[in-house]
């Protein structure tokens, strides 16, 4: 029988002072209803009660379980009370992870979740690794890919091309390529994690051109890499959302704008597709409130739009993946 119902049907009965009385409350029958206090009595190998055909009463061990078991249920309540309140307003603790380079992105999003919702803590933790969700605890994962599969739920929010850019002064230089196959005699700054991006996929219609480039510097930190070329060193490989600000400030100019990368999606990975916690919902809620469902790149500049035909998607907007 069930533990807890048996601890329920005890303190009824030790309210009403007899069996009968506890059984009309419960809706049970008094046979049932001794049951349930006979069972618990052999799982805990003491007598609860002193029963006599006239009276029953609580034996000294039946008081002091008796205190315990109203403790016990008070928690159980408490507990159900506690989770009610959490459906009605997001609160708790919020534990994100999302690439370093994202972090410009995430903290604006997460900022605007927190002055929504004063109850909710951010644990915000930027990594390039792959983390374990479960096992660190991850509410919500912020992954960049081209295709997630697993066992967690994946919501695409947002697609990010790659592009490749230069500063004016580099360009003006070094000349500015006009096929991919020209990246070769490049300097090139190439991102390492997860692993080296030495080779690139450029396609246009049909046609498809593998170009293997030679590294000036390299780094698992776009950033870093974004600030070299923005110093004429080299050109970098970067997706849309790293180079945006470049862009509109002039600092970067794209090139190849006749040739497309593959795009990757901007996925937030959460362990359920049931019981979404309210502090989850609202996350996935601002994220694709600021970036849009995960049709478009809204970090491309529009007046970029029309040169590169955004490549075809692989990746649904609702995948799973094992870890993020």
């Amino acid at each position: 029988m069930d533990r807890l119902l048996n601890m329920q049907v005890f303190v009824r009965v030790a309210q009403h002072v007899g069996f009968a009385a506890a059984a009309r409350d419960l809706q049970m029958s008094p046979a049932a209803v001794s049951k349930h206090v006979s069972a618990l009595e052999a799982t805990i190998g003491t007598r609860l009660f002193d029963r006599t055909t006239r009276r029953v009463g609580l034996t000294e061990a039946g008081r002091v379980y008796l205190e315990r078991c109203l403790e016990c249920l008070h928690a159980f309540d408490d507990a159900d009370d506690s989770m009610r309140e959490l459906a009605k307003a997001p609160a708790g603790l919020l534990r994100v992870t999302a690439p370093i380079d994202f972090s410009d992105n995430i903290v604006p999003v997460l900022s605007d979740v927190m002055a929504a919702n004063p109850n909710i803590v951010i644990d915000l933790r930027l990594s390039n690794r792959v983390v374990d969700m479960v096992e660190e605890g991850i509410d919500v994962a912020v992954r960049v890919a081209r295709a997630l599969e697993g066992q967690f739920v994946a919501r695409l929010f947002a697609r990010a091309r790659l592009g490749v850019f230069g500063a004016p002064e580099y360009l003006r230089q070094h000349g500015r390529p006009r096929r991919p196959q020209d990246l070769t005699a490049h300097r090139n700054l190439v991102f390492t994690e997860p692993r080296p991006m030495h080779e690139l996929l450029f396609v246009r219609g049909r046609r498809e051109v593998r170009v293997k480039v030679k590294a000036v510097m390299l780094s698992n930190h776009g950033e870093a890499l974004m600030a070299a070329a923005r110093r004429g060193i080299g050109l970098a490989v970067a997706p849309s959302f790293m180079a945006r600000r470049d862009l509109d400030a002039g600092l970067l100019e794209p090139v190849l704008l006749d040739w497309s990368l593959p795009e990757f999606g901007v996925f937030a990975v959460y362990p359920h597709r049931r019981f979404v916690s309210p502090k989850v919902r609202v996350l996935l809620e601002a994220l694709m409130a600021r970036f849009g469902d995960g049709t478009r790149d809204p970090w491309w500049p529009d007046t970029l739009s029309q040169a590169v035909p955004m490549p075809t998607a692989r990746a649904g907007a609702k995948q799973r993946t094992p870890r993020a």
